[in-house]
């Protein structure tokens, strides 16, 4: 495992992020992934893990290369989700993935507040030049966020996944974003 990097620690208006921890570990969290609602837009098979198995994953992530972040509520100080972003330090790239365990928080603008703070700290801060994210086609409230906050679609990745339902192919889109497209979109006001 490489040495650890700096750990993220934001504020929004609703919600804390802060890089997760192996104590994190709870069976709120397990629970998401074995929730098929959840992980099917991901095309991920819903498995309960236990909380060893999370800790475990949790203690991959370097705070350097990978992230793991978590979104907690601001009012509860409920754990609502958490973003991957898998960073490529020669490219200044990251591909940014989002899940939002809480479904009382779909839908409500969770992803594109709590992701326009992840954009500015790791483009102002962490030296990135190149944000990216590739949804399923058919994860069609993920596509609609990134839409939203003004990223580019750079293309469509024909059949690129098998689906863990039925093994058909399907389709991902590519989405963009580039530090100055951000920083264009910061200063008019348009971010989130």
């Amino acid at each position: 495992m490489n040495p650890p990097g700096r750990p993220v620690s934001l504020a929004t208006e609703r919600f804390i992020l802060r890089s997760h921890v192996p104590a994190d570990a709870s069976e709120r969290w397990c629970g998401w992934a074995g929730d098929p609602e959840i992980m099917g837009p991901l095309n991920m098979p819903a498995q309960r893990s236990t909380r060893e198995q999370l800790a475990k994953y949790v203690a991959q992530h370097d705070n350097d290369r990978n992230f793991l972040i978590g979104v907690f509520s601001k009012a509860m100080g409920q754990h609502i989700g958490f973003y991957q972003i898998d960073v490529t330090k020669l490219h200044r790239s990251a591909g940014f993935n989002v899940v939002i365990g809480d479904k009382q928080y779909w839908g409500k603008n969770a992803v594109n507040e709590t992701r326009a703070a992840l954009l500015t700290d790791f483009f102002e801060r962490r030296g990135l030049e190149k944000a990216w994210g590739q949804p399923l086609a058919r994860n069609f409230p993920m596509i609609f966020n990134y839409k939203q906050q003004g990223w580019r679609l750079e293309g469509i990745l024909r059949g690129q996944c098998l689906s863990i339902v039925d093994g058909t192919r399907l389709d991902q889109y590519q989405f963009g974003m580039l530090r100055d497209d951000w920083r264009a979109l910061t200063k008019a006001g348009t971010k989130s």
